[in-house]
């Protein structure tokens, strides 16, 4: 049985400026959709490098799909293998070649790609709502649709005025309601203390990546000294695992499949941090439809080791068109098909620019 594989370029405009990019603006989301034909089936990935969150660029994943693409590959094993030698190089590259074999082989198998990952696999996702930053938000459009998880960007503006604009949000949301902040690592450590010390009381469920250039014992310190429950994400790749894994005061880690370098290699990581009593959430990087349906398949995988807790998903609304329909999100709850694979049927190539390479 050998493999073929093509990658297809995409570019999808964003509907308003990504709040996460940090000294960029981020208004297009450009990659490649993997696809890897056997005999009779096809597997779908997505390459989207986001070099900001700790990607390769785009450059160095195109030159590793062309790499691939032109190599003979007789069974799926064989591939799988081969990437996990390349993963810290490429990640993104290798995660969207990684999900293309893994849709296949599931579908294959006749499972959803979730099952292929975890036997204990959920099948309905509690999600997150992506609503914009503290100061320029749009939570009555999240809360309207149900999600009880609103997150928000930090770190964007002076401190004060972020303080203030928490807690007027703070003032006027519903009980159920509670807010997850990420900084994307834009304070000091003085900083961080202080915005902590005036958003104690408010719902926040959890803040991430409040430290610029964090080492282990600081952001541990930092953890010690507030009941808000901190999260790494950028970080993980800096800093050594298993330091990170049996220090009692790392609380959640966020997983990004596409800066990680895998869904095999995620879900590990995953199972390692339940064993050490830590959270993990799930989430894309502003993906196309695969990419996101591929980040559902691995959040409901680690929905069995962390039960209950929002993940990362609901990016699709930001692109102004897509690849592929994407999950559908329903008061705040993603649920996935019984379909074997990732769940995609059909990619909107009309939506795609360029030709097979």
């Amino acid at each position: 049985m050998a493999l073929l594989i093509r990658h297809h370029p995409y570019s999808l405009p964003l509907a308003s400026a990504w709040p996460g990019a940090r000294n960029t603006r981020l208004m297009r989301r450009e990659g490649w959709i993997i696809s890897i034909h056997d005999n009779q089936t096809i597997g779908y990935g997505d390459c989207a490098p986001l070099p900001y969150a700790g990607t390769e660029s785009s450059a160095a994943a195109h030159k590793l799909l062309q790499q691939f693409s032109r190599r003979t590959w007789v069974e799926p094993q064989a591939l799988l293998a081969e990437l996990k030698q390349q993963r810290q190089g490429c990640p993104t590259a290798c995660y969207a070649l990684e999900t293309a074999t893994l849709d296949l082989c599931s579908r294959n198998a006749g499972i959803p790609l979730r099952n292929y990952l975890s036997g204990s696999a959920s099948k309905r996702v509690l999600v997150n709502a992506m609503s914009g930053s503290v100061c320029r938000d749009s939570l009555p459009d999240a809360r309207d649709q149900g999600f009880t998880i609103i997150k928000l960007k930090v770190g964007q503006r002076q401190l004060r005025e972020e303080i203030g604009c928490l807690q007027k949000l703070g003032a006027g949301l519903a009980p159920e309601i509670r807010l997850r902040l990420d900084a994307n690592g834009s304070w000091n450590l003085d900083e961080a203390r202080y915005f902590l010390d005036a958003a104690a009381g408010l719902p926040i469920e959890s803040l991430e990546e409040p430290l610029r250039s964090p080492s282990l014992s600081e952001f541990s310190l930092l953890q010690s000294q507030t009941l808000i429950t901190l999260a790494l994400d950028e970080s993980i790749q800096r800093i050594n695992q298993n330091e990170l894994l049996a220090n009692p005061n790392i609380r959640r880690l966020v997983l990004k499949p596409g800066v990680l370098g895998g869904l095999q290699y995620s879900y590990s990581l995953a199972e390692k941090a339940a064993a050490a009593g830590k959270e993990c959430v799930i989430t894309s990087l502003v993906d196309s439809a695969v990419g996101v349906h591929a980040a559902c398949q691995l959040a409901a995988a680690v929905d069995g080791l962390s039960p209950g807790l929002a993940h990362g998903l609901a990016t699709s609304s930001w692109l102004c068109k897509d690849v592929a329909r994407p999950p559908e999100i329903e008061a705040g709850y993603t649920s996935l098909p019984d379909t074997p694979g990732l769940g995609i049927d059909e990619i909107f190539y009309a939506n795609l620019s360029g030709t097979f390479s």
